[in-house]
């Protein structure tokens, strides 16, 4: 299986949840800033990720973890990504999991935040975000 944990203007809550998915970080307990920073592809998304696959690893049952964000219209990527990944058989089975800020404007901030280079300020605004909804995002990759 094929998992795409999908953000809305981040990467950050599907970094967390990808982290979790391949316990490079524990659920039991709310992660730290260092911990969060320490998930690969967790950062502010950059204009030539919107819509970009990133690999994020394999997990111990060979579920391949994929990350990805969009600016907007999260419902169509979903809908594109599921048909066309099979269409073309580039990978035969697709769940795509959307990871959604409670206010899509905090990717858009985190966006901001780099782009004057405050982008500790922007991560930590993206921890913030992920220590607020971990609970969630926990809940998402344990049901799967």
């Amino acid at each position: 299986m094929n998992y795409i944990y999908l953000g809305l203007a981040d990467l950050y809550l599907p970094a967390a949840a990808a982290a979790i998915h391949l316990q490079k970080i524990k659920g039991d307990s709310i992660p730290t800033y260092q911990e969060l920073l320490s998930c690969p592809g967790f950062r502010v998304m950059d204009k030539e990720d919107d819509g970009r696959l990133i690999w994020i690893g394999q997990a111990g049952n060979g579920d391949n973890v994929y990350i990805a964000a969009v600016k907007e219209h999260p419902e169509i990527f979903m809908r594109a990504a599921v048909s066309l990944l099979a269409a073309y058989h580039a990978m035969e089975e697709v769940k795509v999991i959307p990871c959604m800020p409670e206010n899509p404007q905090i990717g858009y901030w985190c966006c901001r935040l780099k782009k004057l280079g405050l982008v500790d300020l922007a991560n930590r605004l993206g921890a913030l975000l992920v220590r607020n909804r971990f609970g969630e995002i926990k809940n998402i990759v344990n049901h799967l």
